[in-house]
């Protein structure tokens, strides 16, 4: 039986679900209609446990932009984020024993060559290859992202600790590219120059630097594991974030920030806007396949 097939029969969606259909003038193919159906699954599970150890969680970035102008996927998206408030974070991560096979909780310290600074919910029995990163041997099924929320400030004298936490994963992305024999020329000069530094340390050092000021008072907080060269993009107000509410995603009914207008508006603008054609598009560097294994592509290289 297929993942698809499975979830089908758990009743998530009908077949009708996969049928292609042009969504604001792009078409939506069966197969980036397998890829949401996964996805979906993957939310479900993920709600599931949040649910029962009482954890908060919200759609972010991409993910809460569509629930709110598409109720569900954007047309040309492929995955999901979500983020939590460092305290929930915390705790959610000593819950990756909740997901049983075909899930797997994917950090640094359950999958060996990971060194993603957030956590994801992957299924073991799809594919989401990166090219880049694929000769690190590590879980590469479709996957859902789940990311910290931790206080910070706008005030100048932080604004060296967000460009060490860019050095930083920086670094350790540079070190997922170094199995990779056919690296760019840019690329193959940035490995060339690695710092060697124990990515471990890196990951942890990046930990520390972000959620140092989680226990001060501040109206901002942002995921600051990512690379944010423009941090004060994401200073989302938590005001923003006071009150639980709910929206249709798909066939689920999602969390969202109370204030989403705000959240949107300081980091798309005019959010409810279709971007141009040309900038419509998802994850162009990674491979998907829905009825494949990710193990069997990774056989062919490693």
């Amino acid at each position: 039986m297929t993942e698809i097939e499975r979830i089908i029969k758990k009743g998530i969606i009908t077949e009708d679900f996969l049928r292609e259909e042009v969504r604001n003038g792009f078409l939506v193919t069966v197969d980036r209609k397998k890829v949401w159906a996964v996805v979906l699954d993957l939310l479900i599970e993920f709600d599931a446990v949040c649910k029962k150890h009482n954890i908060k969680y919200f759609l972010d970035g991409g993910s809460l932009l569509g629930a709110i102008r598409h109720n569900g996927f954007i047309p040309w998206d492929d995955d999901i984020d979500v983020t939590m408030p460092r305290e929930d974070y915390d705790r959610f991560l000593q819950l990756g024993n909740e997901f049983k096979y075909p899930y797997f909780f994917q950090t640094p310290y359950t999958d060996s060559g990971c060194f993603y600074t957030y956590a994801k919910i992957r299924n073991s029995n799809t594919t989401a290859l990166n090219q880049l990163f694929k000769y690190q041997g590590f879980n590469q099924g479709i996957w859902i992202t789940v990311f910290p929320l931790d206080k910070f400030f706008l005030d100048k004298t932080c604004e060296d600790i967000y460009s060490r936490i860019c050095q930083l994963t920086y670094d350790i992305s540079t070190y997922m590219r170094m199995k990779n024999p056919y690296l760019n020329e840019k690329d193959v000069a940035r490995v060339s120059n690695y710092s060697g530094s124990d990515p471990f340390k890196t990951y942890e050092e990046i930990q520390k630097l972000a959620s140092q000021f989680n226990k001060s008072e501040s109206d901002y907080w942002g995921t600051l594991v990512l690379t944010i060269r423009e941090f004060k993009r994401k200073a989302l107000p938590i005001k923003s974030y006071a009150k639980e509410c709910y929206h249709k995603f798909e066939c689920l009914e999602l969390p969202i920030p109370n204030d989403h207008h705000s959240v949107l508006t300081l980091e798309y603008g005019d959010y409810m806007t279709l971007p141009p054609m040309e900038e419509r598009g998802g994850h162009d560097s990674t491979l998907f396949d829905p009825d494949k294994p990710y193990k069997e592509y990774l056989e062919g290289i490693l």
